[in-house]
């Protein structure tokens, strides 16, 4: 046994001197071991929410508790610990039972000499196990790091097994002309040599293979698809794509890099724009990084997600520049009574979360009652207004059963939903038991919700203004979504479709929505004016190949004409599913509806998406637009979008305007059109006057 580490014990018996004896003979072994005890169920989960143990011995015959109710409860909670049952008989039958109802294997209580060996065998392949998978963790970590720095890489990169191509990131597709990585796959690498040097780079690849090298470098000319070639230096690379080997090249042209390149990295940003706290997506990549630390036994972080209770009746009844200023100063109160090494972020709208390193439940507890406690006694000073908010906090753990942090996220949320649902200004910890068991009330309510919204058409469009600074004649409206609740109130898309999303309703929903949306605007063009509808579509609908028919059939029912209509892509989902989009996009065309991408800006790779879907609008994404007369980065940013879309013919639509400010500089750049709540938000009327002055 390993003699040197303090093995984490948790017995199931009926008495806590059963539970020494047993712990006995295993010291008697050598082996020191911290004991815990559970009698039954409730004492399980509270010792198993305490800590995990390495290993488990459970008595078999117990009243309270049985072998299997034990083995579920590890198999629900995902912990790895191996489950050794204690019988009054070691017979063959008996095994073969414990066995079923989930043991690794069944010792008695007659014989001490085997159970020590078991737990011998037990703890050396849990060892073995965690050590594989410490390895696997770290394996796919530096994997994925490495495949987002060559995606996101101004140099051209291939991949190459025996002359031809098996991989290229974005860059080098762009470079030769190709649209996806299809169209590469197999392609000899001697094709996207210019035949001058033919000769001389065959007998460098021979050289090169011959001699067994693991780095190369050959100055040559690349032949672009037209025939043009450039000057450019290759870099070869002994490497290897799921185990087979083969060999890395990049490509680096002589010619100076792009511009819109060159702006793009000036403004990738870890901050949020409006509080200087991280963002985001910087807290996801440090989360991730905490995850697979405490898969290497690192000790175990937390993490802590606070929500404004009151932060919607702050907005309604002062105003967004109000809500800006209450959100300021929360993030400032999180900055000063925060750590150093703590990772603080503004997570959504009204959300924060911090990550805090070596910290165990009991210690994350008592800082979230602290900052509760901090933001409960703040008075925000706004304009000669005194504004209070409270907040509601969940916490929770990461530690080796951890298996993902999107998994971190979601206890967390979900411990603060459980805080709030008891009335606010509340802290909970994430409790797998009673947390799971609100969070599947919760989704079923909202699942049944949604479903009779669909049945009984309880969901509701709304409008908002696309206003075109230019001049340009016509209307534009998004369409946005509401469902009714069973009190009659609406409910936000963000509090139902991300669940939508995950049960499949989505596409019945973007159906509903777009037969409604097509209904509505044929009956509003009836009176003579020529609106057109921007619609939103979902990730899932992009692989729906009978939804495009489904809008044709709407169109030819209401005798309204493509051109009417305008969907949008999210750039995330456009990137994720590209050969989808570009289908989808292509079709639509053939209706004559055109597309946008929606969130634009937010990818390293933004810029080398639109070479592959020919879209008519770019809506600039709202992080941008924020702050956007006193921010010279995101200034950069619109600059640098407007610049491609005018070279690219492409129309720019800024989302989110919410100030004047903000829309001065907006007309200045030459943006063609704008969005958001300081023009008018989301109504259930089609009532603005475009004719008007913008003021």
């Amino acid at each position: 046994m390993d003699t040197e580490h303090t093995l984490r014990l948790l017995i199931v018996e009926e008495s806590r001197n059963d539970a020494e004896a047993l712990a006995n003979i295993l010291r008697n072994a050598g082996q020191a071991s911290r004991l815990t005890y559970a009698a039954d169920l409730e004492n399980l989960v509270a010792e198993l929410d305490k800590q995990i143990p390495d290993l488990i011995l459970c008595a078999t015959g117990l009243e309270e508790i049985s072998l299997s109710a034990v083995a579920e409860l590890l198999q629900q909670r995902e912990i790895d610990a191996a489950l050794i049952a204690i019988g009054e008989s070691g017979d063959e039958a008996s095994i073969i039972e414990a066995m079923r109802e989930g043991a690794a294997d069944l010792c008695s209580y007659d014989m001490p000499e085997h159970l020590q060996l078991v737990v011998k065998r037990e703890l050396s392949q849990a060892q073995t196990s965690q050590s594989a998978h410490n390895y696997e963790a770290r394996f796919h970590e530096s994997e994925k790091r490495a495949r987002m720095l060559m995606e996101s890489s101004r140099d051209a990169i291939a991949y190459v097994h025996e002359g031809m191509h098996i991989f290229a990131n974005s860059s080098y597709l762009e470079m030769f002309g190709f649209d996806d990585l299809e169209e590469i796959e197999g392609t000899p690498i001697m094709d996207m040599v210019a035949p001058v040097d033919h000769a001389e780079f065959k007998s460098f690849l021979r050289n090169y293979s011959k001699n067994g090298e693991q780095q190369g470098k050959l100055k040559t000319h690349g032949q672009l698809p037209d025939g043009k070639t450039f000057r450019a230096e290759m870099e070869f690379t002994a490497a290897s794509i799921d185990g087979e080997p083969c060999t890395q090249i990049i490509i680096r042209s002589q010619a100076t890099a792009s511009a819109e390149l060159e702006q793009k990295l000036k403004y990738l940003s870890k901050q949020d724009v409006l509080t200087g706290l991280f963002n985001r997506q910087y807290f996801m990549e440090e989360l991730e990084l905490a995850v697979t630390d405490a898969l290497s036994g690192s000790a175990p972080a937390a993490i802590l997600y606070l929500l404004m209770d009151n932060f919607k009746d702050i907005k309604d009844n002062l105003g967004i520049g109000t809500a800006d200023m209450v959100i300021n100063d929360i993030a400032g109160l999180l900055r000063d009574h925060t750590a150093e090494d703590d990772i603080v972020a503004r997570f959504g709208d009204h959300s924060f979360t911090v990550l805090r390193r070596d910290c165990d439940p009991e210690s994350i507890l008592k800082f979230g009652e602290e900052l509760r406690h901090i933001v409960e006694e703040h008075i925000a000073d706004v304009e000669g207004q005194s504004i209070t908010t409270t907040c509601s906090i969940g916490m929770s753990v990461v530690a080796e059963s951890t298996p993902s942090a999107h998994e971190v996220i979601s206890r967390a949320d979900l411990a603060c939903e459980v805080a709030r649902s008891s009335g606010g200004n509340k802290v909970h910890l994430h409790n797998p038991v009673v947390d799971e068991k609100i969070g599947k009330e919760r989704d079923q309510q909202m699942h049944a919700l949604i479903k009779n919204a669909l049945e009984q058409n309880q969901f509701q469009l709304f409008f908002q203004p696309i206003v075109s600074l230019q001049g340009n004649a016509g209307e534009n409206y998004e369409v946005l979504l509401r469902m009714h609740s069973n009190e009659g109130e609406h409910i936000l898309p963000s509090q139902f479709l991300p669940l939508a999303e995950q049960t499949g309703q989505i596409t019945e929903i973007d159906r509903w929505v777009i037969r409604q949306a097509i209904h509505s605007l044929a009956e509003h063009r009836a009176s003579g004016v020529n609106t057109q509808f921007f619609i939103k579509v979902a990730a899932a609908s992009l692989l729906d190949e009978d939804l495009v028919q489904f809008v044709n059939d709407c169109l030819q029912e209401n005798r309204l004409p493509g051109d009417a209509l305008t969907f949008e892509i999210t750039e995330k989902h456009a990137a994720q599913q590209l050969k989808h989009a570009k289908r989808f996009v292509k079709t639509l065309q053939e209706l004559h509806c055109r597309t946008a991408l929606e969130h634009f800006g937010t990818s390293p790779n933004s810029f080398q998406l639109l070479k592959h879907l020919p879209v008519d609008f770019l809506k600039i994404d709202g992080s941008f637009i924020h702050n956007l007369a006193s921010d010279s980065d995101n200034q950069a940013v619109v600059k640098s979008i407007l610049d491609t879309a005018k070279s690219m013919n492409k129309q720019v639509i800024a989302e989110y305007v919410q100030d004047a400010h903000s829309l001065a500089v907006l007309w200045q750049s030459g943006i063609q059109f704008i969005q958001g709540n300081f023009l008018q938000e989301p109504s259930e009327a089609l009532d603005y006057d475009f004719s008007g002055e913008i003021a």
